[in-house]
C-alpha cells in the first residue's frame, strides 16, 4: 500500500499530513546551506531555524519558498526530501499519492515549480488544490455546490482571500503579503521608535509571545538587541500595546482587500456571506484579539479556525480519503 500525504509548503512553515497518522510534521521552511556550493544542505527546519543570524561566513540560511513561489528548487527538494524522511517516507520512488496546496489562482509556471519539486522528491501522483478550498475542508465547513463561504487564509508569505463552494473557487485572490510582514514591521518599528536593532528570531519571538490586536493589552516580554547609536548590547521590557501600531498594519491591509473582494460579489453570494460570516485560518489567525478586531472591521460574524496554522493541510487530509472530491477540486493544469 502506498503512502498518502497532504503537504502545505508555505513560506514560513511546512506542514505534512499522512493518511492514517494525521499531522506528522510542522517545521519552518528554512535550510542552512554551505555558502560555497549554495545547495549543500547542512540543516533543515527547526535545526536550521536556530541558526538564523548566528551562522559563520561559510553557512547561509535560505528560504526556498518566498511569497508562495518556489524560488530555489534545488534547496526546496533537499528540504522537502528531508522532511519526508523524517515522517518515514519509503525510499521507493513514485510509490505515493499527494495533495499539494498552492496559492489561490496559481498559474502554470508556479505549479510547474511545485510539480518539479514533488517529482524530484519521489512523490508519484500529485494533485494540486488551492489553499482556501483546503482551508474550508480543514475547518469542516459544510460546503455544498449552492452555498458559498468566505475564507481568509493568512499564511506566512501569502494571504489567500476567496469565496468557495463545493464547485470550487467562485472568486478569489492571492496576495504576496503574509504573516512574515509583521516580523519585518516589528524590526523596523523597534529600530525607529527605540533605536534598537533586533534580529529575525527575536522579532518572531515577540510576535508569538505578545503580538496583540487589543490596543490596551499590557502583556510584556524582554527584548535583547543592539543599541544602534552606541553599538552595545541592550535588554529592555516592552508591552503589547506599545507594538499595537506595528502589528495592526498587516491586519488592516488584509481587511481592506477582503472588503473590496466582497463588494465585487453578486448580490446573492454577498447575502449568503453576510449570513455565515468570515472564516479565518492560517498562522496569522492566532493573534490575540483578532476576532473582536475584525468584527468591527467587517461588521459580521468572524469564525476563527480551531487549528488555524494547520487548517490547509488538514483539508488535504480530507481529500486523501475522498477520491471523487479530490478529483473535483484539483486544478486541471
Amino acid at each position: 500500500m502506498s503512502d498518502k500525504y497532504a503537504i502545505d509548503l508555505d513560506s514560513s512553515l511546512t506542514n505534512i499530513y499522512k493518511l492514517g497518522s494525521g499531522l506528522v510534521l510542522s517545521e519552518p521552511t528554512v535550510a542552512a546551506v554551505d555558502d560555497s556550493s549554495k545547495t549543500e544542505v547542512k540543516a533543515i527546519g527547526l535545526d536550521a531555524n536556530k541558526l538564523i543570524g548566528k551562522t559563520s561566513k561559510n553557512t547561509k540560511t535560505i528560504f526556498p519558498v518566498f511569497e508562495g513561489e518556489i524560488v530555489n528548487e534545488k534547496v526546496a527538494v533537499e528540504l522537502l526530501n528531508g522532511f519526508l524522511k523524517k515522517v518515514g517516507k519509503s525510499s521507493k520512488l513514485f510509490s505515493s499519492e499527494t495533495v499539494m496546496s498552492v496559492p489561490c489562482g496559481a498559474d502554470y509556471k508556479m505549479i510547474e515549480s511545485y510539480r518539479n519539486v514533488c517529482k524530484e522528491c519521489g512523490l508519484g501522483k500529485v494533485s494540486f488544490v488551492e489553499a482556501p478550498l483546503l482551508s474550508a475542508l480543514g475547518q469542516r465547513i459544510p460546503l455544498s455546490d449552492s452555498k458559498p463561504f468566505f475564507i481568509i487564509d493568512m499564511a506566512g508569505g501569502v494571504t489567500n482571500i476567496a469565496t468557495v463552494s463545493l464547485d470550487g473557487v467562485i472568486s478569489g485572490i492571492s496576495i504576496n503579503y503574509g504573516y512574515n510582514k509583521i516580523t519585518t514591521d516589528l524590526i523596523d518599528f523597534i529600530s525607529e521608535r527605540y533605536g534598537i536593532q533586533i534580529g529575525l528570531l527575536t522579532a518572531e519571538r515577540i510576535k508569538k509571545e505578545i503580538a496583540s490586536l487589543d490596543e490596551f493589552d499590557a502583556l510584556s516580554t524582554v527584548i535583547n538587541g543592539r543599541n544602534i547609536k552606541e553599538g552595545t548590547p541592550v535588554a529592555f521590557s516592552i508591552k503589547s500595546y506599545e507594538l499595537f501600531e506595528a502589528v495592526k498594519n498587516y491586519y488592516d491591509k488584509i481587511a481592506e482587500l477582503a472588503l473590496s473582494v466582497i463588494k465585487q460579489l453578486p448580490p446573492e453570494v454577498s447575502a449568503e456571506i453576510r449570513h455565515s460570516g468570515v472564516y479565518l485560518s492560517g498562522i496569522a489567525s492566532s493573534v490575540y484579539g483578532l476576532e473582536k478586531y475584525y468584527q468591527k472591521k467587517f461588521d459580521m460574524q468572524i469564525n476563527l479556525a480551531k487549528d488555524g496554522y494547520s487548517s490547509v493541510v488538514l483539508g488535504g487530509g480530507v481529500l486523501l480519503d475522498n477520491k471523487d472530491l479530490q478529483k473535483k477540486l484539483s486544478l486541471k493544469i
